[in-house]
């Protein structure tokens, strides 16, 4: 393989999974759940369960024999609107489209993902390789659901599915926009796929630099080809593209960030950002995949989160990567869930709770001195035993009847409450904070102070007004989180500016 190649783009289907056609009496069996989210409709239009049957086979075939015509896809609502069921009431089958089509496609196939396409992926990416997905398909849900089963769906920087894009292979524009998304020239992409007359057309027109055929003896349907569609090579395992695709990573371009807040890279354009590793968890093999991957989608440093624990650091030479914020309690050895079922707490009003909910965020400023991080995210706590009150607002809210008196009731029911037990946690956090801000200025580490989505967390705004009186800005500050504010915001508890005035 030449040296500028950088990106290596998949097909899924037949590619990274196996797709088997299902025996019509297993398909008929798993297509009875589409009668019961027609009963009534089947009913009025006088329809049995078999006729359904018929009439869809019928349907999608016109359907492929169309998409394969004219090169357009159609997404789950308009293929089940307009030419799957048109006959039914249109409301009706948008609202069941998305369920409708998982039901019918489980029916019609069985998917396998190959057993090597989770490793050979991650070596891949782990050689400096960036990758895409790009398919065609009928589905907007299946391929990224598959990929996340197997924790590998963050190591994929774009998937472009032509349900969503509208337009399928051979058609090259399907795999132009994949590059342009991943911010790269086609001349430095390899496609892999399996069918020539769609995989290896596509490449070519777009002006990718290789594509890569693989056959499955298994499945040797669409595998004979002429001359003019010959990949330029021929794998029988996805474990063999290891021995196409040396390690790049020495080839890539450190990256420094400018005045500017910003630079460019082999890999994409730099940002001054930060990257939460919430988004580590379930989508990446490790911890340190994530870490691989934030630079490549621009993000100058990473937050550690409060889902990261210690054992998810092993192997890691933190040296190799930039951090701008520890999220307590991280490590969280003692998860958020339990620090808040035994009420280890800043805001505890036991003495020996709050000290252990002291020592958590403690815990998480030792971290941020080994890495070198000059700030951490805290949670102050909150009020115990009032979340029935709040769950109530919520379940009306929910209901659509949020310009009820019973809503505004309800809201005055939980105002009232919290306002009577507040005070004390209050005083808890202020206590807790003290401390903190002593222990953190030994290292000179700034917290910032989180608001938060719940009603009966601390603090409001009119709390954290007090919390800022405590200490300079350069050692204590309000970390801004915009989705809380949003929340509180929806809810009619405080308004968004509130906490910015």
């Amino acid at each position: 393989m030449t040296k500028h190649i950088e990106a290596l783009l998949f097909d899924m289907g037949d590619t990274l999974m196996r797709v088997t056609k299902n025996h019509p009496d297993q398909r008929k069996q798993t297509s009875r759940q589409l009668v019961e989210l027609l009963e009534t409709e089947l009913t009025s239009l006088g329809i049995s369960p078999e006729e359904l049957d018929r009439i869809l086979e019928t349907r999608v075939a016109a359907y492929k024999d169309w998409s394969a015509n004219t090169l357009r896809e159609l997404g789950e609502e308009e293929l089940w609107t307009r030419w799957l069921l048109p006959d039914f009431p249109e409301r009706k089958i948008r609202s069941l489209a998305m369920n409708l089509n998982g039901i019918w496609r489980k029916a019609a196939w069985t998917y396998t993902i190959f057993p090597e396409a989770g490793e050979v992926t991650t070596e891949l990416f782990r050689r400096g390789y960036r990758l895409g997905l790009v398919s065609n398909t009928t589905s907007s849900l299946e391929f990224p659901g598959m990929l996340r089963s197997i924790g590998i769906s963050g190591l994929f920087e774009t998937v472009v599915l032509s349900s969503v894009f509208g337009i399928r292979k051979p058609d090259p524009a399907i795999l132009l926009k994949a590059a342009e998304q991943m911010g790269i020239q086609p001349e430095q992409c390899v496609y892999i796929g399996d069918r020539p007359d769609r995989d290896v057309a596509a490449s070519r027109k777009a002006g990718f630099a290789q594509v890569i055929i693989l056959k499955d003896p298994e499945m040797p349907l669409y595998q004979d080809t002429s001359e003019d569609l010959a990949p330029d090579y021929t794998i029988y395992n996805l474990n063999q593209l290891l021995d196409l695709f040396p390690d790049i990573r020495n080839e890539q371009v450190s990256v420094n960030i400018g005045s500017n807040g910003r630079t460019s890279s082999k890999a994409s354009s730099i940002y001054n950002v930060s990257f939460s590793s919430m988004w580590a968890l379930q989508n990446f093999p490790s911890l340190e995949d994530f870490f691989r991957m934030a630079p490549r989608l621009g993000f100058s440093h990473i937050e550690l989160n409060h889902q990261i624990d210690s054992s998810m650091f092993d192997g890691i030479d933190f040296g190799n990567y930039r951090f701008s914020s520890v999220h307590e309690p991280c490590p969280a050895d003692v998860s958020t869930d339990q620090l808040k079922k035994r009420d280890w707490m800043v805001s505890s009003l036991d003495e020996d709770n709050r000290q252990q909910g002291v020592l958590s965020i403690k815990r998480s400023i030792d971290l941020a001195r080994e890495l070198g991080v000059k700030a951490i995210v805290v949670h102050p706590g909150h009020v115990r035993d009032r979340w029935a009150l709040e769950k109530k607002v919520y379940d009306i809210y929910r209901s659509g009847a949020s310009g009820t008196a019973e809503y505004a009731w309800a809201k005055e029911e939980l105002f009232e409450s919290r306002a009577a037990l507040v005070e004390p946690h209050l005083e808890a956090v202020q206590k807790s904070l003290v401390e903190l801000l002593a222990y953190a200025g030994k290292f000179d580490i700034r917290l910032g102070l989180e608001n938060r989505y719940h009603y009966m967390d601390i603090p409001l705004p009119d709390e954290m007004d007090r919390f800022l009186q405590l200490a300079d800005p350069d050692r204590l500050g309000f970390w801004y989180d915009v989705g809380h504010a949003q929340v509180l915001d929806r809810l009619g508890y405080h308004r968004h500016e509130e906490w910015l005035e």
